[in-house]
C-alpha cells in the first residue's frame, strides 16, 4: 500500500488542519481526509473515500495541494531563535556584542564560537551553523566592541588579548546567571586564527571537553608575521596579497618595517593595521603553549595547508606538544584550498566538525 499525503490550511478550528492521503490498495484507489493536530501528532479521524466519487477536477486539486504541501513538511524543523545583542559590564563600563541562537528549553549541549580578527567570517549565515542548531545545540557567538566613535580610545586601550578573554568569559558567566545558556555538560568551543589562541584559558576556566582550533599555531600570529619577514616563511604573491588585503602591507621591506615600529614605538600607536603595537605584543608575549598543556578535554585542530600564515614545522610541533598534556587527545585535519570562508571552505570546515557533535 502507498500513502500520499497533502495538508489543507483553511482549518475548520484554530487546533486542527487536514490531511489529504491517496492510498493505493491492490487496484482500488482511495481518498481519505485526516484531520490532525498542527504538530502532526495525532490522527483525530479517517473516512475513505472511493476515488470514483470524485470528479477529475477536484482530484487535480488535492493532488497539487498534496505536493505544495509536502515540500512545506519537509522543510519542517527546530525554528531558530537568534538573538542579537550587547552585555553591558559593570567592570568596564562598556558592552560586549554577541549573539545567542537558543532553542525553547535552554540546551544542555552548547557551541560557542570566537571569530577572527584578519579574516571577516559570517558564521551565523553558514549551512554549518544551522546544523549545529539543529543537533540541539544552543549557539553562542562572542565578538569584541568596535572601536569607533566616542569609545574608540576608550576601546583600543583595552584590545588586548587577556581583556578579550576577560569579555568572553564575563558574558559566559553572565549568560549561565541568568538561564540563558546552561553550565552544559557538553560545550564546544571554536576559535578561527585571533579566537583559536583565546580558547586555551576559556577551556580550562570553563572545564570544555571538546575546543576546535582553526587556522592558528602553538604559538601567536605575530611570530608568524615575523617568519615571513625574516625569511624562514617564503614571501609568496599569495601571502603579499592576503598582507596587503589585510594589514595594508604590499612589499617585504615595508612588513620588516612595521615589525621593528611594533617593537620600538609606544605600545599605544598604531604600526601594522588596524590593532595598536599592544595588541600584536599581547598575543606574543603569552605563547599559547604556555597555555595549552593545562587544557582540559579534547583538542581538533584543523588547519588550510595553504593558509598564509600556515607553517608546517608548527603543525608537527603540535603533535608533539599535545603529548604533554595530562590527558593527550589531540585531532589534526589538513585541508586546502584556502579562499577566504567561502562556502567551498565552510564545507569543508562542516564536514569535520559535525562528527563531533553529540547526538541527542
Amino acid at each position: 500500500m502507498a500513502c500520499f499525503a497533502g495538508r489543507n490550511f483553511f482549518y475548520q478550528k484554530p487546533w486542527l488542519s487536514t490531511a489529504f492521503v491517496l492510498l493505493i490498495s491492490s487496484s482500488e484507489y482511495y481518498l481519505t481526509s485526516i484531520p490532525l493536530f498542527l504538530n502532526l501528532n495525532h490522527i483525530i479521524a479517517m473516512k475513505l473515500y472511493k476515488l470514483e466519487d470524485f470528479n477529475r477536477k477536484k482530484i487535480s486539486g488535492l493532488c497539487i495541494l498534496s505536493l505544495l504541501t509536502l515540500t512545506f513538511l519537509s522543510s519542517c524543523g527546530p525554528k531558530q531563535s537568534l538573538v542579537k545583542q550587547s552585555y553591558f559590564d559593570l567592570y568596564l563600563k562598556d558592552s560586549i556584542p554577541y549573539s545567542l541562537a537558543s532553542h525553547e528549553k535552554v540546551s544542555d549541549k552548547l557551541f560557542i564560537f570566537l571569530p577572527p580578527a584578519l579574516d571577516t567570517v559570517q558564521f551565523e549565515q553558514t549551512d554549518l551553523y544551522r546544523k549545529i542548531y539543529k543537533s540541539g545545540y544552543d549557539i553562542l557567538c562572542i565578538y569584541q566592541p568596535p572601536a569607533e566613535g566616542d569609545k574608540f580610545y576608550t576601546r583600543k586601550a583595552l584590545d588586548f588579548k587577556g581583556q578579550h578573554i576577560q569579555n568572553a568569559q564575563n558574558l559566559i558567566s553572565h549568560l549561565r546567571k541568568e538561564r540563558r545558556i546552561a553550565n552544559a555538560e557538553h560545550t564546544i568551543l571554536f576559535g578561527i586564527e585571533q579566537g583559536a589562541y583565546m580558547l586555551p584559558l576559556l577551556m580550562a576556566n570553563n572545564n570544555v571537553d571538546t575546543a576546535i582550533f582553526l587556522n592558528a599555531s602553538p604559538f601567536s600570529m605575530y611570530l608568524s608575521l615575523q617568519r615571513i619577514a625574516n625569511g624562514k616563511v617564503a614571501w609568496t604573491p599569495q601571502r603579499q596579497n592576503y598582507l596587503k588585503r589585510k594589514l595594508a602591507v604590499d612589499s617585504l621591506d615595508v612588513l620588516k618595517a612595521k615589525l621593528d615600529d611594533i617593537e620600538s614605538l609606544s605600545s599605544d600607536q598604531y604600526s601594522l593595521g588596524k590593532y595598536s603595537n599592544m595588541y600584536w605584543l599581547s598575543y606574543h608575549a603569552n605563547y599559547m603553549l604556555d597555555e595549552y598543556t593545562n587544557t582540559p578535554g579534547h583538542c581538533f585542530w584543523i588547519a588550510f595547508d595553504d593558509y598564509p600564515l600556515f607553517k608546517q614545522s608548527d603543525w608537527e610541533y603540535l603533535k608533539l606538544l599535545d603529548k604533554t598534556k595530562a590527558k593527550s587527545s589531540g585531532t589534526y585535519r589538513l585541508l586546502t584550498n584556502y579562499n577566504s570562508f567561502s562556502d567551498e571552505n565552510w564545507e569543508e570546515i562542516g564536514d569535520q566538525i559535525l562528527p563531533l557533535l553529540k547526538a541527542d
